[in-house]
């Protein structure tokens, strides 16, 4: 017998009374009866000043309130960084606060105790970095990997516009090991589509996800059954009509009832991308990261994927120091015709005072300024690809969870592991908020708000419930990292 998701979800919105759950619980519920859901995580580098990345009154001062619209704000302010997210402001949430305060916990011998360049894996891994910074995540796999064996599809892609290797990577497998990304984007289509790969029929689905739905089925009738054990009068009645629905529903599983959309995948495995991954210019990041964007558009589409990385370059390349808006005449005096952005500008900025930090600032900005122009690309490329999955007609980045930060956080070199950059954008929107500016703690206060919540919250947009905690063993049962981060769930 199958039991599709769609039917286990439909049944359990009409059997298990909303009173047990929080409303985003019911959320979860809600939108996997809808389309499947996605994960795409963004990487750009360099840091950020938080003081010049969130969004502002007209006024210019901080945004009034810990949680409003963005359609109130602005990102249209000298410096800002963020001013080509402008028109996705319905389509993004701004997390101002986060910390990586994983990397300070060094509750292992071989672990680390701050975050630099080298400790960037724990943003996906949750987990706190090797005490020798080229070593492994220690048994904790990132957050893509994971996804992706909870939510098996064929590919789960890992992608970089111009890679480094495994040193600053972003996926890790089940052993914490790194996992090269590829960089070409005419391979990365081939992991996805086979090239004997052709476009399913229509009113064939492109995946059978049902071996897996019924993992997930089996799985929540024990946790149902243990929560049962628990309970008493009213509540444990409710537990009860509900697992006696589903066992009716597994009776006439395979009748039909409530089937749900098929999968109309448009892609072959001939139609590779014509781009290769060779950048060469400043030009060139953005081609390569909209191939690589489109191959995973198409590879959600074709239900040949649900989860994928990609990072737009690291702190190595040097294309920031070309843009014509970084080599303003204050830090050509400074450095000269072969300054590098990162070892000379991004080093200095923070120490600086005075002029000097102001110099510096403008074409600070101006680079981060250019790295949210390829996010913004990315977002292009999944909201123009139509979802088949979608009963509504709606667009793959509509149905997909993106989650866009930074290397690193708010401070000086090797010491950024607060205030650490991050959006949310895309799909999501009936568990996760979207289109609100959320500060998160007092942003010049000691309290940290570990990113280990908002990973527990993309598990559980993507449909897993029994998620309550995502992260280092070490912190599993401390109540800072335990559970979502609740000013994001709706």
């Amino acid at each position: 017998m199958k039991l599709s998701r769609r039917r286990f979800q439909l049944l359990t919105g009409a059997a298990l009374g909303a009173s047990l759950l929080p409303r985003w619980a019911t959320g979860v519920r809600a939108q996997s009866a809808q389309a499947p859901m996605r994960f795409l995580a963004v990487r750009t580098p360099h840091g950020v000043d938080r003081d010049y990345w969130i969004p502002r009154q007209a006024s210019g001062a901080d945004p009034a309130s810990t949680d409003q619209a963005l359609a109130e704000l602005s990102f249209d302010y000298p410096d800002s960084v963020l001013g080509p997210m402008m028109p996705w402001r319905d389509k993004i949430s701004v997390l101002d606060g986060l910390d990586t305060q994983i990397s300070k916990e060094m509750t292992r011998s071989d672990r680390r105790n701050y975050h630099g360049h080298n400790e960037q894996g724990t943003l996906l891994t949750g987990a706190e970095p090797p005490a020798d910074r080229n070593g492994g995540y220690d048994n904790h796999p990132s957050l893509d990997f994971y996804l992706h064996a909870r939510l098996p599809s064929p590919a789960l892609l890992t992608a970089a516009v111009e890679g480094s290797g495994t040193w600053k990577c972003m996926s890790y497998d089940d052993a914490g090991n790194p996992r090269d990304p590829e960089t070409d984007p005419r391979t990365l289509f081939g992991q996805a589509f086979p090239a004997d790969f052709k476009p399913p029929a229509a009113g064939v689905r492109a995946v059978d996800y049902s071996a897996g739905e019924q993992l997930i089925a089996g799985y929540d009738q024990s946790a149902l059954q243990a929560l049962r054990s628990r309970l008493v009068g009213s509540e444990r009645s409710k537990i009860d009509r509900h697992l006696d629905g589903m066992n009716r529903l597994l009776m006439t599983a395979g009748t039909g009832m409530l089937s749900g959309p098929a999968g109309m995948c448009m892609t072959s495995g001939a139609d590779v991308p014509t781009r290769d991954g060779n950048v060469g210019n400043v030009a060139g990041v953005e081609e390569v990261a909209r191939a690589h964007a489109r191959v995973i558009a198409q590879a959600f589409a074709c239900g040949r994927s649900r989860v994928a990385t990609l990072q737009i370059l690291n702190d190595y390349p040097n294309y920031f120091s070309d843009l014509p808006q970084v080599r303003t005449p204050a830090v050509l005096a400074l450095y000269g015709q072969s300054f590098r952005f990162h070892e000379n500008l991004v080093h200095d900025y923070w120490p600086a005072t005075g002029q000097k930090r102001t110099d510096l600032r403008t074409a600070y900005c101006a680079g981060l300024r250019w790295s949210a122009t390829h996010f913004a690309a990315v977002l292009e490329e999944l909201d123009k690809t139509p979802d088949p999955l979608d009963p509504k007609g709606g667009t793959i980045l509509q149905n997909t969870i993106v989650f866009w930060h930074n290397e690193f956080g708010h401070d000086a070199h090797d010491n950024q592991e607060t205030r650490h950059p991050c959006i949310i954008a895309g799909g999501g929107g009936k568990v996760l908020k979207l289109g609100r500016y959320l500060r998160l703690r007092d942003i010049q206060g000691s309290t940290r708000v570990p990113h280990n919540r908002l990973l527990t919250s993309i598990c559980l947009a993507m449909g897993l419930g029994d998620v309550s905690f995502f992260g280092d063993r070490d912190m599993k049962t401390n109540a800072n990292y335990q559970g979502p981060l609740l000013p994001l769930m709706v």
